[in-house]
């Protein structure tokens, strides 16, 4: 099972203690970092890069809302599961809108329902504690802010990367190896690779599956049609770049094979 690395921010150490104490029990588990600091949320997850944080709804001063806005406006991708010590609370609403995938009352959870809310959170689920009476809202806010996200770096493949980050992403989403990539645009490995490290830094991604789909469904409209060959080394550039202004230079002709 894949290791999972968990921060806890959570001004209360005893607290803080006992969560540690939960995720101790479970080997895919790793508590890579803890603040009892507000201000030091950020910091810590910027240094320790954990999948999930999981947060203090009531975390001292700046709240919940400040610091997931912190970590978005910074481009930190942790996903962020929010507690608190109440079951229902009038703003629990917020975090959801600011970005947090998931909420849990932690005065009636049981550990495997914490720990299974973590697994949730780091697969990309929502997760909200069904007795909560707003529970539906909060998935509902949940999913449109991860929408809102998805489609802001969708429309940013154009923008962040390169001309030859783009026909190296166009290959990979046509199935290509690095080594065949490397063969298809005369350049060595080692290069593709580079590119490719490149890419996943722009994009803010893990890996290049992750990288592919954000490519796909920004330009799924014009990529070249499978059983095609090129003839050109000119880099292939989706017409929609085109269509947006981008630089025109000279696009791939694409032949039908045989």
């Amino acid at each position: 099972m894949e290791l999972i690395k968990v921060a806890i921010g959570e001004a209360n150490i005893f607290l803080r203690e006992g969560l540690k104490r939960v995720f101790s029990t479970e080997s895919h588990i790793l508590v890579v970092g803890e603040t009892g600091d507000n201000v030091e949320v950020a910091n810590l997850v910027e240094r320790t890069t954990p999948d999930v944080l999981l947060l203090d709804l009531d975390i001292p001063n700046r709240k919940a809302v400040p610091v997931l806005l912190e970590l978005e406006q910074k481009h930190l991708p942790v996903k962020v599961l929010i507690f608190s010590l109440f079951p229902d609370r009038e703003n629990i609403l917020d975090p959801a809108k600011a970005g947090a995938r998931g909420y849990i009352a932690l005065n009636c959870t049981l550990p495997s329902t914490l720990i299974h809310a973590v697994r949730m959170i780091h697969k990309g689920e929502i997760w909200v504690d069904t007795q909560l009476k707003c529970a539906e809202t909060f998935v509902e806010f949940a999913r449109q802010k991860s929408g809102r996200d998805l489609s802001e770096r969708e429309n940013g493949v154009a923008r962040v990367l390169s001309k030859r980050e783009l026909e190296i992403l166009a290959l990979v989403a046509k199935g290509l190896t690095n080594q065949e990539i490397g063969k298809r645009l005369f350049i060595s490995l080692r290069t593709v690779k580079a590119h490719m490290n490149h890419v996943l830094d722009k994009l803010d991604v893990k890996n290049r599956t992750l990288a592919t789909l954000l490519f796909v469904k920004a330009y799924e409209n014009d990529l070249p049609g499978e059983g095609r060959k090129t003839y050109s080394s000119q880099p292939f550039v989706p017409n929609s770049l085109l269509k947006r202004g981008a630089s025109s230079p000279k696009l791939r002709r694409y032949s039908q094979s045989p």
